[in-house]
């Protein structure tokens, strides 16, 4: 009979009896005992067992039809979930003939009663796994309830350490995020802030990381877990008037820029032509004789946040309704001038799309190599980068395999429908027509999809 060897640890187990080798070792031996052909050993270290997602176990199933069996060490190492463990051993395994063994509890499901019986200690492994969860969300609890910040991951927050489990005051940090919070309780804004620290020779971290950090209460001396808030026994950065001061703002504030990319057709979509950076969206109010007038933009993110960068881009800002007029008057031209949109040359080249990333990267790694940015920002554009890559490689395999026509009446129904939709069906419309959107200055370059 030849059989499959699966084996699991997760990272905790690793110290105990379930290694990998020690489970390899005792699962050889039983099959060299019962005669089995082992047909290949499949290892999945450093996997929880409350989830199926595990690259071996996929390969294990990938392989069913080859095999006659799986055996695994104990049942827990192939799931801890009693839903995914009946699920592998009725839908996978017995569906395709495989049966299924489990050398320490003496499982079998060639036998009713090892069927049976599968059921019942699959119940006590995912029972086992919930109790552990419970406990630790307990520990937790009680952890922030005695002052302590909750632990996990190798993450320390800013302006803080962690030594023996508990948070110490970074002295090479305090005094800038001190400086952070009375700048912004002076000019109520991060960009403001962000300008004034890289005149006083601060180094400028991310508009993002000092929003949050802003609204962060650990700063002011508490602890939170489970949204609830508990005082700290770390040292208080931020004294209780200043703190309040600085949330009392941030509250009157959050309404006019909170939540615009969600409004925002082009969200994502919009490259600075100058520069290689997303446009993101600003909104500013001004005084009317007919009361408060609102006008939002989209901003090149290295105009809109210029601390952040070596040097400020002044690429033209353009009107969310300009930008909409225009790409409903480019796609009527398309009516006009052909009859059906499937030309080759109408396709998108996105081996070019993908060369000007790959450019963009290496701009932007010389930067690093001059000393104009840091590592941090480095490691953060190179993400980036590389999942704006990941996108256009799939729109090219996508364009590759199939290029769907779109005639006349198609976009003229798209035009009709930008100017009266609601936001969801415009917003949809725009992704299945628009690839990328290029701006320099006053000229608008689209790449459309067809």
């Amino acid at each position: 009979m030849r059989v499959a060897l699966y084996l699991r640890v997760s990272t905790k187990e690793q110290t105990e009896n379930y290694s990998l080798d020690n489970q390899l070792e005792k699962l050889e031996s039983y099959c060299k005992a019962k005669d089995w052909t082992i047909y290949d050993t499949y290892k999945d270290g450093g996997f929880s067992g409350a989830s199926t997602d595990r690259p071996d176990l996929k390969r294990l199933l990938s392989d069913i039809q080859n095999i006659d069996a799986v055996v695994v060490y104990k049942l827990d190492r192939l799931s801890r979930s009693q839903r995914d463990t009946l699920e592998l051993i009725e839908e996978h395994f017995l569906k395709n003939e495989v049966n299924f063994v489990s050398v320490t509890e003496s499982l079998d499901t060639s036998t009713p009663m090892g069927r049976a019986m599968i059921g019942i200690m699959s119940a006590f492994a995912q029972l086992e796994r919930e109790l552990i969860a419970e406990r630790m969300r307990d520990g937790q609890i009680k952890r922030a309830q005695s002052g302590y910040a909750a632990m996990g991951g190798n993450y320390n927050p800013a302006g803080f350490k962690r030594i023996d489990g508990e948070l110490v005051t970074d002295e090479s940090e305090k005094e800038h995020i001190q400086e952070v919070f009375r700048l912004y309780a002076k000019y109520h804004s991060i960009a403001k802030v962000q300008q004034e620290l890289k005149l006083k020779g601060h180094a400028v971290w991310r508009h993002r990381r000092y929003n949050d950090m802003l609204r962060n209460p650990l700063y002011n001396g508490k602890v939170t877990y489970a949204s609830k808030v508990y005082e700290g026994n770390h040292e208080k950065i931020i004294d209780d008037e200043l703190f309040n001061e600085v949330q009392r703002l941030l509250r009157r504030h959050r309404g006019r820029n909170f939540q615009k990319a969600k409004e925002s057709l082009f969200s994502g979509m919009i490259t600075c032509s100058c520069c290689g950076e997303k446009y993101v969206v600003y909104q500013s109010s001004h005084k009317a004789k007919d009361g408060i007038r609102i006008y939002r933009y989209y901003m090149c993110k290295a105009r809109r946040f210029p601390a952040e960068y070596p040097r400020k881009c002044n690429n033209k800002n353009w009107r969310i309704e300009k930008l909409e007029e225009i790409i409903r008057t480019e796609l009527q031209l398309l009516t006009v001038e052909k009859e059906k949109i499937t030309d080759k040359e109408k396709k998108t080249d996105y081996t070019q799309l993908i060369n000007n990333v790959n450019n963009r990267i290496e701009r932007v790694v010389g930067l690093y190599a001059d000393g104009n940015i840091d590592k941090e920002m480095l490691d953060e554009k190179i993400e980036g980068y590389n999942k704006e890559k990941d996108v256009l490689l799939k729109r090219k395999f996508d364009q590759e395999q199939e290029l769907e026509d779109i005639t006349p009446i198609d976009i003229e129904d798209y035009v009709i429908d930008l100017k009266k939709a609601d936001f969801a069906t415009k917003r949809a419309i725009i992704d299945k027509l628009v690839s990328q959107i290029y701006i320099n200055n006053e000229d608008v370059t689209i790449e459309w999809n067809f």
